[in-house]
This record gives structure tokens, C-alpha cells and sequence, in this order.
């Protein structure tokens, strides 16, 4: 068995991996302290992942020392925190310098890739968005990054005068296209951030006559799903699926 790992910026998500299967994703926001405490909670009834523990890491090192600290201590095992490449997989890295692409993006474009065929639109909704382009071929054409929903939201409560914490079990598919009061307004605001990016990007390669396959992966992926008119794939683990993919390679 095999741990798979990835560590976002303000959840960490696993699953394992035995015999060609990966298990549902499982999903913790990280604690505001004692990072070390959580892991032991979650993790130590697990089995022993007896073949290793592979890490997708945006998190920063201070995390990964404790990961790392912890898989020893209580598995004696080191685990490998997968790196961001110019070609791997089959995907070819569009950035100059391709280490300056996040891990979570690489792993996340090789899961796409080996996942559905075409070109691709692969839209991470998390603490950022993160857009990019994958070509039938597997060559990263470039990508686009933008605040998050909840980052927005924290951004406007944090310079602006008395408002409301943002209520996350609006149903906003029972709202009215404009809001009538301001948590609403904010809500729907900056979803509409995000699904405009989207739209426009995907349009923009229509005219250009390169229809997009839509992909979504994030944690506020929800959220967004009620307001797309088209059709895509939602992917809850395709970090993880990406880093599947990157192990069956190495092994």
C-alpha cells in the first residue's frame, strides 16, 4: 500500500493506493495550531503504507518537516515529495522556468491528462484559482491565477467596515441573479469572479476554433457548479490522480 498526499494551502487531502486502486480522497482543514496533533488523529489507525508515502507539497516546509517527522516516527518510512518537471507523464511544462509551476498544478495536468482526451481546461478552485491549458498532445500552453472565493471574501472583510462572516451554507441556487442584501451580494460577486475567468478563457479558444474540455478540481467546486452552462468533469482528486500517475511511472 502506498500513501498518497497532497498538501494544499489550507486543507490536506490523502488516500491510498494497493492493487491499481485509489480509495476515496479523505480531506482536514489544517488546525490553526499543532499541525503534528491532526495528523496523529487522522493517520494513526491507518496500515503501515508498507510501500511508501508520496507527497504533493504547496503548503511550505515548515508542514512538510512535520509530515516528514511524523511518517518517520510512527512508519519509519521518509517520505518522497514529488517535484515539478519540464516533461513528465506525457505533459510537457509550459513555463520558462518550470519549477516556478506549483506541484499541485504539474500533478494536477498529468491527472487530466491521463484522465480524458482533448484539449483541456483544468480549473483548480481552491485557496487560488488556478486555470491552465493542456493541448491534445499534452503541452502545457499556459495558465492564469486569481484569488479564491473565500479569499476574496476574507480580502473585502479585512479593509472593509462591519461585514458579516461569510455564511458558506447559503443556497445560492435559490437566490436571485442580483443580490438584495450585502452577504449575498458578496457571495455571488465573487463567484461570478471566477465563473467569468472561466468563460472567458474557453470562449476565447472557441472563436479561435480549439473547443476546451472543462475540468474542476478544488474545494469550492461546489459552490461553482449551479452557475456553469456547460458541461465538465469534476475531478474532487486529481492532484492525487496526477500523483498516482507519477508513482506508476517511477515504480
Amino acid at each position: 500500500m502506498i500513501l498518497m498526499v497532497d498538501m494544499g494551502n489550507s486543507s490536506i487531502k490523502w488516500a491510498t493506493f494497493e492493487q491499481g486502486r485509489l480509495t476515496p480522497q479523505q480531506r482536514i482543514s489544517y488546525p490553526n495550531n499543532n499541525f503534528e496533533k491532526m495528523l496523529t488523529q487522522a493517520w494513526l489507525k491507518l496500515d503501515v503504507p508498507s510501500q511508501g508515502v508520496w507527497v504533493s507539497n504547496v503548503a511550505g516546509l515548515h508542514k512538510a518537516e512535520i509530515l516528514s517527522q511524523w511518517v518517520k516516527t510512527h512508519w519509519g518510512l521518509t517520505p518522497t515529495f514529488a517535484k515539478t518537471s519540464r516533461y513528465e507523464c506525457g505533459v510537457t511544462n509550459g513555463y520558462e522556468k518550470p519549477e516556478q509551476l506549483g506541484i499541485d498544478r504539474w500533478l494536477a495536468l498529468i491527472g487530466a491528462h491521463h484522465l480524458e482526451k482533448g484539449m483541456l481546461c483544468v480549473v483548480d478552485c481552491g485557496t487560488a484559482v488556478t486555470l491552465d491549458v493542456l493541448s491534445a498532445k499534452g503541452h502545457h500552453l499556459g495558465g492564469l491565477i486569481m484569488p479564491g472565493v473565500t479569499t476574496m471574501y476574507n480580502a473585502l472583510k479585512t479593509d472593509t467596515y462591519a461585514l458579516a462572516p461569510l455564511n458558506n451554507t447559503l443556497h445560492l441556487d435559490e437566490k436571485p441573479f442580483l443580490a438584495h442584501d450585502t452577504q449575498t451580494g458578496i457571495a455571488l460577486g465573487t463567484l461570478y469572479a471566477v465563473i467569468g475567468l472561466l468563460e472567458y478563457v474557453i470562449n476565447t479558444f472557441q472563436r479561435q476554433g480549439n473547443p476546451l474540455k472543462l475540468i474542476l478540481t478544488g474545494g469550492s467546486t461546489p459552490a461553482l457548479e449551479s452557475f456553469l452552462h456547460r458541461p465538465y468533469r469534476p475531478i474532487p482528486d486529481l492532484v492525487l490522480q496526477g500523483l498516482v500517475t507519477v508513482v506508476n511511472q517511477s515504480l
